[in-house]
């Protein structure tokens, strides 16, 4: 496990396990009183209102809004800008959503954060939920650290997310919007569309990236005409060739393309020379040659199309293992109607390393018409699958179980 010392990470966890509600209780529906901005206000007060001394850029969308924010972030410190990237889920470490200048604040300093940010809520009486905590707490650590500008993936939806109280951003941008988390979000792409336009704020401009709707389309740009949000295009892969390695998959390359057009409309000129690619951690992932492991967290079918996708394009004739684990509530239907399109692929099913749900038993039933080579609950060794090239998806959570074992 990359950078993680598992005593430290409890340690850390261990500051909040009062908060440990709707973030670990992922059945849990999310009504008027749970699922609502109206915790967020109180805990930014208590906290010294941080989002007013920041530049905030907002990122929201199904499909590509952690790349695109860490492409956000990374194109940001190129301009030479000090930049903090609040994003979830963390793979590995906690720290991975708390960064400042695209880098892991350490374990005492975090521990800090935490231990002030809970001794803030106790003398306010107050009780956010894990996530609406650490948006105050990635907020207020970023104006210590002297952040300029930061960069906010939203956690579910947009209009309700926690990381929506912010309501002056300087740039929101749309990511593809799909299928996920539809008995908050809403049954529909219009409805889901409609959660993910609602980081907009009037007169803010907004990028669209590449939609695979045309009803989410149509949305976000009606949205943002009844805002009078100025609506930008992503670059050309012709403009944005230059940052690039040669085997990004097609799917990254969009994401770029609007994280690159957000910074230009804000009157910076990214130069290749000065830009790092960061580490896309679980996206795409090539951790090992020998045998050959990817790690990607596709985790609906939008997602899964595309990585499959990639995969015969950059990947042709490998007969992947994949070792798929999904949480509960996702669309195992679509996923594994999109894995199904992968050329001589077999599966290896297992539970995904996390305190949410596993769907386990509805993988096993969707599988059922695949080439299933076995099912292994708990998988903690190499030993226990095959020879040759290997594929963990399904989940962040599964990615992890590759990271470990191969890393």
């Amino acid at each position: 496990m990359r950078d993680c010392i598992p005593e430290e990470e409890d340690k850390f966890f261990n500051l909040f396990k009062e908060y440990f509600d709707t973030e670990k209780y992922v059945k849990k529906q999310h009504d008027p009183a749970t699922y609502t901005l109206a915790r967020m206000y109180p805990v930014a007060a208590a906290a010294g209102n941080p989002e007013r001394k920041l530049k905030v850029i907002h990122i929201a969308g199904t499909k590509g809004k952690g790349t695109t924010t860490q492409f956000t972030d990374a194109l940001l410190r190129s301009c030479g800008k000090k930049t903090g990237l609040f994003a979830s889920p963390h793979v590995s470490t906690y720290r991975e959503r708390f960064q400042v200048n695209g880098g892991f604040l350490s374990y005492e300093r975090m521990r800090r954060a935490g231990e002030e940010m809970v001794e803030l809520l106790h003398k306010a009486n107050l009780h956010p939920s894990l996530f609406e905590l650490f948006t105050v707490m990635a907020l207020k650590l970023f104006v210590e650290e002297g952040v300029e500008v930061a960069v906010l993936e939203t956690g579910i939806g947009g209009r309700l997310d926690a990381t929506n109280y912010i309501s002056d951003p300087i740039m929101t941008l749309i990511t593809p919007v799909s299928f996920d988390h539809m008995a908050l979000l809403g049954n529909t792409i219009e409805e889901i569309a409609a959660q993910k336009a609602g980081i907009m704020q009037p007169g803010v401009p907004v990028v669209m990236l590449k939609q695979p709707y045309p009803e989410a389309e149509n949305v976000i740009r009606n949205h943002a005409k009844e805002l009078g949000c100025p609506l930008l295009q992503p670059v050309s892969i012709d403009e944005a060739k230059p940052f690039l390695p040669d085997n990004l998959p097609d799917f990254l390359q969009d994401n770029f393309c609007g994280a690159l057009a957000g910074i230009k409309a804000l009157g910076m000129e990214p130069k290749p020379a000065q830009f790092k690619m960061p580490q896309l951690r679980a996206r795409f992932e090539k951790i090992c040659d020998n045998p050959l492991v990817l790690l990607d967290g596709a985790h609906n079918g939008d997602s899964m199309e595309k990585l499959v996708a990639a995969l015969q394009k950059l990947y042709p004739g490998v007969k992947w293992n994949v070792v798929l684990g999904c949480v509960e509530g996702k669309d195992i239907h679509a996923m594994t109607e999109a894995l199904s399109k992968l050329e001589g692929a077999s599966y290896i099913l297992t539970n995904p390393r996390t305190f949410k749900g596993s769907a386990l038993p509805q993988l096993q039933e969707a599988m059922k018409d695949l080439p299933v080579q076995s099912v292994i609950p708990k998988l903690t060794s190499r030993e226990q699958l095959p020879q040759g090239p290997l594929l963990f998806t399904g989940s962040f959570f599964t990615t992890v179980i590759g990271e470990d074992l191969f890393n």
